[in-house]
């Protein structure tokens, strides 16, 4: 059938796609070409996800170019941006606005997967066995694999090992002894105890939740709403009260993590609550407190953070858009990833690598902590949820005494939200 006749038969043959001029889908699995790749801001040293993408381009040749595109820093705008693309590439002659293989935030990949914004994968194609336990229950939703766990996180500790040395102090295991700390160090060096991301934002819901888990409480448990449990609210009220007494400084309810990574490595706090990424960066040569930081565990379980790597439904070139996959999260790339981008490997093997064991002395606790991370709560509705945490959690931290009946009110809204 020629073009202008599959033209003209377009309106009655579309239900049928006789005329469909884009590749069937069983064509499109095996299919190779051109794609491109979407991520967040690449705000590592040496932009190492740009030199990641010319690693393969230099490899592949022009007939199967990987194209990177950048998405904002903010992960809500990266979100947006992911959903309205998705929605673009299902609709019929969309191949222009189809992204092909994208990163999708730890917290998103449940709400994708449902959607249909993610194809499914197939486990042996990609030696899931290779990969960290926690990462990769993440990227299966109702028993099926949509994504590859290509970075992960966990939150870490990082504290002024020369102040603690100076001291005969060891690094705090619980958070009754960093406030022990933190109020006995902070005058005599006049400066903040303790910093993190308490701005109104997704890291004040990750925050709040290591508060939280930490004295023993959960944001839901059996799929019950229990964010107003005693537990719970003792973890909150210790971040507020911690503000009010000062060990917290007030300003960090402002910080993001790059506010709170500067104020940090500006000397200006004892310890940090933090992702992996901030150590190359805190610890280069040209960094004022590069030979005093410390790392380790977070007195409590972390947050799983991270991204997975997915591909499009409407991806045209799918056996290339999977080699990249594999490309991505092979040792040599996962190596140069942690090493020169600070990104946590999610192939388990280098956390037992002798080289990168010397150079990163923290390892074994970015090791533990991802064993023992938590996923914040896996829904459909999670941005929904994470809101109503943000904007009531932001509001308790002004008033100690006001947090109870904020939680009681919390965890009201967020039964009508999820039932």
């Amino acid at each position: 059938m020629n073009k202008l006749l599959c033209a003209g038969l377009a309106v009655v043959l579309t239900a049928s796609g006789a005329c469909s001029t884009q590749p069937a889908a069983d064509d499109r699995v095996h299919a190779r070409g051109p794609i491109t790749f979407v991520d967040g801001r690449d705000t590592t040293q040496d932009s190492q996800l740009e030199r990641l993408v010319e690693r393969w381009n230099n490899r592949r040749g022009i007939k199967e170019q990987v194209t990177f595109v950048e998405q904002s820093s903010s992960s809500d705008s990266h979100r947006a941006s992911l959903v309205a693309a998705a929605q673009d590439g299902a609709l019929p002659g969309a191949r222009g606005r189809c992204n092909d293989v994208i990163t999708v935030d730890a917290v998103w990949t449940a709400e994708f997967a449902r959607a249909g914004y993610l194809l499914p994968l197939n486990p042996d194609e990609f030696d899931i066995g290779k990969f960290l336990r926690v990462p990769v229950e993440n990227a299966t939703v109702d028993g099926k694999l949509y994504a590859i766990p290509g970075r992960t996180d966990a939150g870490l500790l990082f504290y002024r090992k020369d102040y603690l040395d100076a001291q005969g102090l060891r690094p705090p295991k619980s958070w009754d002894e960093l406030i022990a700390i933190a109020n006995k160090l902070r005058p005599i060096y006049g400066i903040d105890g303790y910093v993190g991301q308490l701005q109104r934002y997704e890291g004040l819901t990750v925050n709040a939740l290591e508060a939280i888990w930490s004295k023993g409480g959960n944001l839901t448990t059996d799929h019950a709403i229990t964010i107003n449990s005693p537990q719970a609210k003792q973890g909150v009220e210790m971040l507020a009260t911690g503000l009010r007494d000062g060990w917290i400084p007030r300003a960090a309810t402002g910080f993001n993590e790059e506010r709170s990574r500067e104020h940090f490595q500006a000397g200006k706090a004892l310890f940090l609550r933090n992702w992996p990424y901030v150590y190359p960066i805190m610890t280069a040569p040209d960094s004022p407190i590069a030979a005093g930081v410390g790392v380790t565990t977070l007195p409590g379980p972390s947050a799983l953070g991270g991204w997975n790597l997915a591909i499009s439904p409407c991806s045209q070139h799918q056996e290339t858009a999977r080699d990249f996959i594999r490309f991505y999260t092979d040792e040599d790339q996962q190596r140069e990833l942690f090493a020169k981008g600070g990104f946590a490997p999610t192939v388990r093997s280098l956390y037992a690598d002798p080289v990168l064991r010397s150079k990163f002395p923290y390892l074994e606790h970015l090791h533990h902590s991802l064993d023992t991370a938590r996923d914040r709560v896996q829904t459909p509705q999670y941005d929904r949820v994470s809101d109503l945490i943000q904007e009531s959690l932001h509001n308790a931290l002004d008033r100690p005494e006001a947090v109870p009946l904020r939680l009681d009110q919390l965890a009201d809204d967020m039964r009508t939200t999820l039932r």
